[in-house]
């Protein structure tokens, strides 16, 4: 990455991420009814301390050897701000332990980030940014939280929806908790590397997307074709609608004039 910021996520185990490795005394031996709703992301890092302190100290000696602030690290599936006080917790512990053993840290610690990937995460936003550095708006999961449907689920998949007004609001509202705090702001997931989304989530204040590298040449078209004035009143003008086929309309409509707004 030379000289470009890298964002490291810790283990997301759980849902549909399935890890061999952890299947034998480590993750949960039954997965549940709803195994999406279960023991998942930060919640099984938090009752496994251990797999969390390793991974810190990892990424710590990583970053020791890199410019201050280039590395930062992401929390999966936070609900509820004492997570993020837990984890930084354990971060911090883990810190001090590498210093008292004489390892090289960097001199600040990298950035402590939380997934905004359901719609409490989103609801809470505010108060999870007083614990937080940085959010992640995960869109995909978001997206199926808030509709409850499986993406996966053939008999549900045409439900999948991220353009549903209650997706938008949502991260609508995670967005400005972000930013009143002037904290930085991103969103991965499909959303993130759709050229046409682009407009709408820039529009909703995101600057930074995280997606597929072979998305990134159409996404960088389409944002050098953009005013950001326009994106705004257009962000407005889809958030006053309560219909996803009104609002798939104007995303269409909106790509397919940008060029002869550019």
């Amino acid at each position: 990455m030379g000289q470009d910021p890298v964002t490291i996520r810790v283990l997301d185990w759980g849902g549909e991420k399935d890890i061999a490795a952890l299947a034998e005394g480590i993750a949960p031996t039954h997965a549940g009814a709803n195994p999406a709703l279960g023991l998942r992301g930060i919640r099984l890092l938090l009752r496994r301390p251990e797999l969390l302190e390793v991974q810190f100290a990892a990424i710590l000696r990583v970053a020791a050897e890199l410019p201050d602030g280039q590395v930062r690290l992401l929390l999966p599936m936070v609900t509820i701000p004492e997570e993020m006080k837990q984890a930084r917790d354990i971060f911090d512990r883990v810190a001090r332990r590498l210093r008292r053993r004489g390892d090289k840290l960097p001199d600040k610690l990298p950035l402590l980030g939380a997934m905004i990937e359901t719609p409490g995460a989103a609801l809470a936003a505010d108060a999870i940014a007083l614990e937080a550095d940085f959010f992640s708006i995960g869109s995909n999961d978001l997206a199926m939280y808030t509709l409850a449907v499986d993406r996966g689920d053939a008999e549900v998949a045409h439900l999948y929806d991220p353009l549903h007004p209650a997706v938008l609001r949502l991260m609508q509202f995670a967005t400005e908790a972000a930013l009143r705090l002037r904290m930085p702001v991103s969103i991965c997931g499909e959303m993130a590397g759709n050229p046409q989304l682009i407009p709408l989530l820039l529009g909703l204040g995101i600057r930074s997307f995280s997606m597929n590298a072979s998305a990134i040449p159409r996404v960088k078209q389409a944002v050098r074709g953009l005013d950001i004035g326009d994106c705004a009143r257009f962000a407005r003008r889809v958030m006053e609608q309560s219909d996803p086929a009104r609002i798939r309309e104007l995303v269409a409509g909106f790509a397919a004039g940008a060029g002869d707004r550019g």
